[in-house]
């Protein structure tokens, strides 16, 4: 994986005492969340991705997995972020006492920020350059969900 979604400055803009609770490094979290925010667009937006133009589930490329450094990292920096506080960061220091674990609490925040912000990116269109020409024209980050009914 070539590209980088997120690095601790993105995530101090949303947390920035972050550093200050022990851990000292987040290298690891942030390629675990990396991934996930890949692995959701894999499941939600790549098997819809061209639809009309071609079915990906009869090209027989032997490959019809989307290449990670065609994104646009910087339109899923945020998401990536709210993951990896969500997911990562904030279960490892959580105490998951309801009353007065503030972690868990924002845990269950950024969890429901980063459902919220994967939406807007796939109602947006996700900027994917298809045709590797190192830029995202219009056609190349067309919304695949238009709010009806797909078959």
């Amino acid at each position: 994986m070539a590209i980088t979604l997120a690095t601790i400055s993105n995530i101090q803009e949303y947390e920035p005492d972050i550093l200050d609770f022990g851990i000292p490094d987040f290298d690891a979290e942030i390629t675990k969340a990396q991934n996930d925010v890949f692995r959701d667009l894999r499941i939600r937006w790549w098997p819809t991705y061209h639809v009309g133009k071609y079915d990906l589930t009869r090209l027989n490329t032997g490959n019809n997995e989307p290449d990670e450094d065609l994104y646009t990292a910087s339109q899923l920096t945020t998401a990536c972020v709210f993951n990896v506080l969500g997911f990562h960061i904030f279960p490892k220091l959580a105490k998951f006492d309801p009353e007065t674990d503030l972690f868990e609490r924002k845990m269950e925040y950024y969890r429901k920020e980063y459902e919220r912000e994967l939406d807007l990116v796939l109602r947006d269109g996700v900027e994917y350059d298809a045709d590797s020409s190192g830029t995202v024209d219009e056609a190349e980050k067309e919304p695949t969900h238009y709010l009806r009914l797909k078959r």
